[in-house]
């Protein structure tokens, strides 16, 4: 993951600053690069996860397709979601 060192917050900050409608980046957010391998939004949320498991001393193990099946078995209950503004 390119921005993945400089900080989630950053990346969305980054793709919002393109000026491209908030529609298009949910899209890309949604979008799935390869089948069964978890969206962008999963990628990313695995990314932050092994990041939090390495800081505690953990091995990370978390890949897009683990929070995929955390997903739409329901375990996550909307953390997914955009909060609404």
């Amino acid at each position: 993951m390119e921005h993945g060192r400089d900080g989630m917050r950053r990346l969305l900050d980054a793709l919002r600053a393109t000026g491209v409608p908030p529609e298009k980046i949910e899209r890309f957010l949604n979008a799935e690069p390869r089948r069964g391998g978890g969206t962008i939004r999963d990628l990313m949320a695995a990314e932050m996860s092994n990041q939090l498991l390495a800081a505690l001393g953990q091995r990370p193990t978390q890949n897009g397709a683990d929070v995929k099946r955390l997903r739409e078995r329901g375990a996550w209950r909307g953390y997914d979601q955009r909060p609404t503004e």
